[in-house]
């Protein structure tokens, strides 16, 4: 399987100048978290939810939520991203995206071609399909077991994917 298979394709990203109040607004309106920060349309940074909530509490304790807002406003994107990014291509390997993450310790891999962002894979996508696989897995128990050699242990097989045993 293919990163091409299950990234998000409609991405919402932002400029390096813009500051960190719209990040905020943008985050809460698309419900997401992570935003690839573009600049001349190559992207330079990623901002995540986690790096505004930081920002906020460390810099306006006291001030409530208005003085807050306030503070975000004065304070631009390129500040507070992560950079340099860590990317991958839609033939990347999904297992490969996920040691990316689990390595890097990352939310996010924006997706590029040509180094034009056309997509990004969070954890949550990749939560999603192991869900969905589970799922499956659960509905060809009946249809494909492995029993032990003591009769109780069941392994369900799938082409391509690694055996899934049961809870």
């Amino acid at each position: 399987m293919y990163v091409k298979d299950l990234m998000a394709t409609n991405v919402v990203t932002i400029g390096r100048n813009d500051d960190l109040r719209l990040a905020d607004d943008i985050m809460t309106e698309h419900r997401i978290r992570h935003i690839p920060v573009l600049e001349e349309d190559k992207i330079v940074g990623v901002i995540t939810q986690r790096d505004v909530f930081k920002a906020r509490m460390s810099s306006t304790m006291g001030y409530g939520e208005k003085g807050q807002r306030a503070f975000l406003h004065t304070v631009p994107v390129k500040e507070i991203m992560a950079h340099p990014v860590v990317v991958v291509t839609p033939e990347t390997l999904v297992t490969e995206a996920v040691d990316l993450i689990l390595t890097h310790g990352i939310g996010c891999l924006p997706v590029v071609q040509d180094e034009r962002l056309i997509g990004i894979v969070t954890k949550t996508n990749l939560l999603q399909r192991l869900r969905t696989l589970d799922s499956a897995a659960g509905e060809a128990s009946t249809e494909h077991q492995n029993v032990g050699a003591q009769g109780g242990d069941k392994t369900y097989a799938h082409e391509g994917l690694p055996n899934v045993l049961p809870y």
